[in-house]
């Protein structure tokens, strides 16, 4: 609507320019408004290109701007992952060298006579070392649930296998397989429990890791246990999950119950983004000895 008025106003101006020539008119008002419209049509066209070159320009720059974004973007990412990678080998590399526990259980054999030749067959040993696997996280297993992520695990294990999770230097979680995929269940979920161990007045007390509304707990340890605020809680090791001695967190709270106590356990937040994880792959237990 603008550009048609002005456009009558430029054609009104003419036609009387024009009519003020026809009758040969060479009046100082003449001479004035023909170069007053001569101005005014400079004055048009020159802010008409700068609007042009103006709209040019930003969007070049937005364009520019959003490829900037893009890069910031893909650096921030790339910068991340690759941080959470070098802290995950570094923890692969610390489990892989960290030794088994030592066997303290007296020997039965050194109070008994001459072995029989039956009993000089080297036997299974009890423990076996676990190994460990670093594995990519790539998404949430389900988008309302981010207690539940899915784990890019090469190799094929047994359909009821549990495998203890690891990241950033403690455990967060348990892996399992569900509906042939591999998922993470981290701490807060229902389903994630393990056995842990908590070490108090020289002594070391054992209960599993329980979740009740997204809230981590150590349950079932002993009623007499002297556990208080401030206890560092570990993996035992004793279930087959997780290899001992891997943190966990601390005590926060201890609650009294009949028979037991109960531990709400304090959490460290992850303080960067979870792109890979370090699962603890134990072996299977020995078969037993044949009679």
């Amino acid at each position: 609507m603008l550009h048609k008025r002005t456009v009558l106003i430029l054609v009104l101006i003419a036609c009387a320019l024009w009519a003020l020539n026809i009758r040969g008119s060479s009046s100082f008002l003449s001479d004035k408004i023909k170069i007053g419209f001569s101005q005014l049509r400079e004055a048009i066209a020159n802010a008409y290109q700068r609007h042009i070159d103006q709209a040019s320009t930003i969007a070049k720059y937005q364009v520019e701007l959003e490829a900037y974004r893009r890069l910031q973007f893909s650096y921030a990412d790339l910068n991340a992952r690759n941080q959470a990678l070098a802290l995950e080998i570094h923890d692969l590399s610390n489990l892989a060298h960290t030794p088994p526990p030592t066997d303290t259980t007296p020997d039965a054999k050194k109070n008994l006579g001459t072995p029989t030749p039956s009993a000089k067959k080297t036997p299974t040993p009890l423990y076996q070392a676990p190994h460990f696997l670093l594995t990519r996280v790539y998404g949430f297993a389900q988008l309302n649930n981010p207690y539940e992520i899915l784990l890019d695990v090469q190799g094929t294990y047994p359909r009821d296998q549990i495998f203890g999770m690891v990241a950033f230097g403690r455990a967060i979680g348990i892996a399992l397989q569900k509906n042939g995929r591999f998922v993470g269940l981290l701490h807060g979920d229902a389903q994630a429990s393990y056995s842990v161990a908590i070490k108090s007045g020289g002594k070391v007390y054992y209960g599993f890791i329980t979740n009740q509304n997204f809230k981590t707990y150590v349950d079932f340890l002993p009623a007499y246990a002297p556990l208080k605020a401030g206890d560092v809680v570990v993996t035992s090791g004793l279930d087959g999950i997780f290899s001992a001695g891997i943190f966990v967190g601390k005590v926060a709270k201890i609650s009294n119950h009949y028979t037991y106590k109960k531990a709400l356990l304090q959490l460290e937040h992850l303080d960067r983004m979870l792109f890979y994880t370090t699962l603890v792959i134990s072996p299977p237990p020995p078969p037993s000895p044949q009679t």
